[in-house]
This record gives structure tokens, C-alpha cells and sequence, in this order.
């Protein structure tokens, strides 16, 4: 076998080592990348855990002026059923996001933590929408009686600290608009 032959061979066999090479590393990142995009895609269709809907807002005021000391976006919870799922199994909540709680009537209310994944400020309302009550910072997974103070016709759980960084306490105001359902 001649010289210039053999070199074309051997240089044929490296051209196609290299593009198996090559070949096989895009075919296995299209695979991982297609294995990795169906695992998020199902496990994000797949999970328990309820989705938060927009049903309305929440105005807090300020008790000396009624100065608007913030404003979020609630889910409402207004029958039995939906007050006693609450935020239970909900990993996150934005900060501009909480739920309100409506009773049918003024009484004592008792919340708790079970099955709640986040840490909530709870603050409990009388029917003219003050604020008789906060509890900050709560404890998740808790079976801890979070009570109200005072007799309370609502209730709104935002997520924790947001009563401390928007200057919310007890003696403000709510006020809250349900969406048109």
C-alpha cells in the first residue's frame, strides 16, 4: 500500500470518529433538553397545588388619614369550603397577592397553619373594616389557635412581613371591590 493511501484512510477514519463525535453529543443534548422540558412541563401540569385566581382587591388605610398605605390583588374565600382551604398547600404567594376571607357574620374567629406551606401575617376585620387584630410571621404547618381579639367579619392573609413593610396595624382600615364574577 502506498503512502499518500494509507494517510487517506487513516485521515477517512478520524473524519468519521469525529463526526460520530459530534453527532452523538447533539443528539444526547437534544435528548436531555427534550426530557428535561417534558419533566417541567408535566410536573408544573401535574402538581396539587391550587392556582391562585384574582377575585378582587384589597385597599389598606391608614386609621388618622385614611391615607392608602397599600393595595393588593385577593382570592376570596366566602363559603365554607373555600374558607377552610384557605392558602393550605401553597408553596408561594407574590407580595402583591392574598385572600379575603367573608363571613356570613361578626363572631370570634380562629385561624390555624396546618398544611400551610408559607409563613403569613393574618389580620382580622370587624364589619366597618377595621383591624382588630394581626398575627405576624406565623408558623407553618402550626395547629397553634390563632385568634381574633375582637369579634371579626373578616379576614385577610397576605404573605409574611407584609404588614410590617407597608406600615399596616391594628386600628387601619381595609377596604375591599370583588371583581364581576
Amino acid at each position: 500500500m502506498s503512502k499518500t493511501k494509507k494517510k487517506k484512510t487513516i485521515h477517512r477514519k478520524n473524519l468519521k470518529q469525529n463526526f460520530w463525535s459530534r453527532r452523538n453529543i447533539i443528539w444526547a443534548t437534544l435528548v436531555v433538553a427534550a426530557v428535561v422540558t417534558a419533566y417541567f412541563l408535566f410536573f408544573k401540569e401535574t402538581s396539587n397545588e391550587p392556582k391562585w385566581i384574582k377575585e378582587g382587591e384589597v385597599t389598606f388605610l391608614s386609621k388618622d388619614d385614611k391615607k392608602v398605605l397599600s393595595k393588593i390583588e385577593v382570592e376570596v374565600a366566602n363559603n365554607q369550603t373555600e374558607r377552610m382551604q384557605g392558602l393550605m398547600y401553597r408553596s408561594e404567594m407574590d407580595e402583591d397577592k392574598g385572600m379575603l376571607f367573608i363571613f356570613d357574620k361578626m363572631e370570634m374567629q380562629s385561624f390555624w397553619m396546618k398544611n400551610t406551606i408559607m409563613s403569613l401575617d393574618i389580620l382580622f376585620i370587624d364589619s366597618k373594616g377595621v383591624i382588630n387584630t394581626i398575627h405576624r410571621n406565623t408558623t407553618p404547618y402550626s395547629e397553634k389557635s390563632l385568634a381574633s381579639k375582637q369579634v371579626s367579619q373578616f379576614v385577610v392573609e397576605v404573605v409574611a412581613g407584609y404588614c410590617q413593610r407597608h406600615g399596616i396595624n391594628e386600628g387601619d382600615l381595609i377596604e375591599y371591590k370583588l371583581d364581576q364574577q
